[in-house]
């Protein structure tokens, strides 16, 4: 027994550690694709707008002032230069490789943690560890492939503000699909708790009727009960001797 609850605390482990790491890694990547997707895009639309500025005026020679050409042109290097340092296209294309790589893995772990999860025993606990231990050295090793060049303070303290404010209810890879199971079992409980009280209601609704009906029987026995009386009554005044005079006889005798 003990080695059995051994498997399973390895189990809870296990599974506890991927959800958190493919999580984290998931969002952290997420967050700094879409840091650097917001930047790229204006940077390189406006380094090609500035681009063309710059071509029409050296080729036409009287398309803008001299001055403000100038000031555009010294915006166009200062903006190609910090493109070309920060390279946001670059980081913008690597993240979301390895964004759609922590994707991936956490497809997988979220398939194997819902796959006999109703019937979980001796059995299906090994199959399972086995599972997350080969999905775990895959993390591991996306993690490895990584590198000094993912690397990046700026996203990383973004993420940071985004972990403690608008994702912080979504730090593990299935906290949304704790929050689906949350609410369907406490939808089920109040569906359950509904029909409940609409039994409740049913029956008591048939009590009272059946309560009517006992009492519409009682009254209608009662009176076939005073109709035979009453029958039995004049059935017996019917039958009495009668005197010569047609009176009824008392006592067996006539009236004189």
């Amino acid at each position: 027994m003990p080695e059995e609850e051994k498997k399973f605390e390895k189990l809870y482990i296990l599974r506890q550690k991927l959800d958190k790491e493919i999580g984290y890694n998931y969002w952290k990547k997420y967050v700094a694709s879409a840091f650097w997707s917001q930047i790229s895009t204006p940077i390189n639309l406006t380094i090609t707008f500035l681009t063309a500025i710059t071509t029409a005026q050296s080729q036409s020679g009287s398309l803008l002032p001299q001055s403000i050409y100038s000031h555009i042109a010294i915006a166009s290097l200062v903006i190609t230069t910090l493109n070309t340092f920060f390279r946001p296209h670059t980081q913008y294309a690597a993240n979301t490789e390895y964004l759609s790589k922590w994707k991936e893995l956490g497809i997988e772990f979220e398939k194997e943690f819902f796959n006999r999860i109703e019937d979980e025993n001796t059995e299906t606990c090994k199959t399972k560890i086995d599972a997350y231990q080969k999905l775990q050295d895959r993390v591991d090793d996306l993690r490895k492939s990584e590198g000094t060049e993912m690397m990046n303070f700026l996203t990383d303290f973004i993420y940071f503000i985004c972990y403690r404010t608008c994702i912080r209810r979504y730090k593990r890879w299935l906290d949304v699909d704790r929050r689906i199971i949350t609410e369907s079992r406490k939808e089920m409980k109040d569906n359950e708790t509904e029909n409940k009280k609409l039994i409740l209601e049913r029956e008591r609704i048939t009590e009272q009727l059946n309560q009517e009906h006992r009492i519409e029987l009682a009254k209608m026995k009662k009176k076939e009960e005073e109709i035979l009386s009453q029958i039995v009554v004049e059935a017996t005044d019917g039958n009495a001797p009668k005197g010569e005079n047609g009176q009824e006889l008392k006592n067996g005798t006539g009236g004189t």
